[in-house]
């Protein structure tokens, strides 16, 4: 088998979706040969992958403009987009090339519409993954007619199959769609010994976007409570900070076993990983991006979890959520077997099937 995988580079969910699949692929088909598309850090890529592939970094779409992890761009989005599909057959034709050299039996993207129209070109069979679309995202921006949404639609239309995962948003662009159970890193607990403190323990993470602002010192306030932090930028933390950092010998799904609750963006990679360690969520409201009102129904019906807004977590009013999060009635719902797994297996089938065409 050779799979070609392209993974949007829009924060670390795609990534944080899609790894788990290459992972059961791997252990499935050791011999399976893997091409990389993602321009994500390849330091991130290696620490999420066990086994060794081919890497190009070119950039497979464009995704949404972050002003933070949990404020969206809307016009520099829509702007941005609009530039990169100016060069979108070219960019198509760029992929057709690399796949021509590579020769895969299978095209898997999240969520890139460069994957499907290029595969198409070769007769390649591609299979989408995804909780969310570009064409979907942009639907809500962008009125009926647009360009931008007629490109994306014609681009995602080839897709052959699109398997769902839990959390996902109705995606009606694409004709043939299978649900999966959920994906989500499976947690070392023994990779990280927590602190011993006398109160609680909070994780406070916000992927791969850029960290949003908030008083860190006010957090000297909330004194029952131990902070867990990565990429802290100053020295100058409260007592109850301790910062932690995350590589390839530690994952923030590796840490949740020991924490009692997570400060977070709503995002599919975060809450799936809280979900499958049942960890409680303290979540910040993230109201211009399309994705946040599914999200928030599964936060506020579904999950043990409370939200706070973003001038409660710039100012460091965080106790609320935190109290609530952890004394919330709600448990994570019974997951139906390991998404990963039903997901490799899908695109096995599809890699022998396009090799019994052959």
């Amino acid at each position: 088998m050779r799979l070609a995988a392209y993974i949007s580079g829009h924060g670390f969910g795609h990534l944080a979706q899609l790894a788990p699949v290459l992972n059961a692929l791997y252990r499935l088909e050791p011999a399976c040969h893997f091409l990389i598309r993602c321009s994500l850090p390849e330091a991130e890529i290696r620490a999420r992958l066990e086994f060794d592939f081919d890497l190009d970094q070119e950039s497979v779409d464009i995704g949404v403009v972050q002003k933070s992890a949990i404020e969206e761009d809307r016009d520099a989005s829509i702007r941005q987009m609009r530039l990169w599909l100016t060069g979108f057959d070219a960019n198509v034709q760029r992929e057709i090339e690399l796949l021509r050299e590579f020769a895969p039996t299978l095209v898997l993207s999240n969520i890139s519409p460069l994957a499907f129209p290029a595969a198409k070109a070769l007769s390649i069979p591609a299979i989408g993954l995804a909780t969310l679309d570009w064409h979907t995202i942009y639907s809500h921006w962008l009125a009926t007619d647009d360009p931008v949404l007629e490109i994306l639609a014609t681009a995602y239309r080839v897709c052959d199959l699109l398997l769902t995962p839990p959390m996902a948003m109705q995606m009606p662009i694409f004709s043939r769609q299978q649900q999966i159970p959920l994906i989500a890193a499976v947690a070392d607990s023994s990779a990280y010994s927590a602190p011993t403190v006398a109160g609680k323990i909070a994780l406070v993470i916000f992927g791969g976007s850029a960290q949003p602002p908030y008083d860190i010192q006010a957090l000297s306030r909330l004194d029952s409570w131990q902070f867990l932090i990565p990429h802290l930028s100053t020295t100058d933390i409260p007592v109850n900070v301790t910062p932690v950092r995350f590589g390839p010998d530690l994952r923030a799904v590796d840490v949740m076993a020991h924490v009692d609750t997570v400060v977070c963006k709503p995002g599919y990679g975060i809450l799936a990983e809280c979900w499958s360690t049942q960890t409680p969520i303290a979540w910040v409201e993230r109201p211009d991006f399309p994705e946040f009102p599914m999200l928030k129904g599964w936060l506020q019906n579904r999950f043990p979890a409370a939200g706070m807004s973003r001038s409660d977590f710039a100012a460091g009013q965080w106790g609320r959520a935190l109290a609530a999060s952890i004394a919330s009635p709600r448990s994570f719902p019974a997951t139906a077997g390991d998404g990963a797994i039903v997901a490799a297996e899908v695109c096995l089938a599809g890699s022998a099937g396009s090799r019994g065409r052959a």
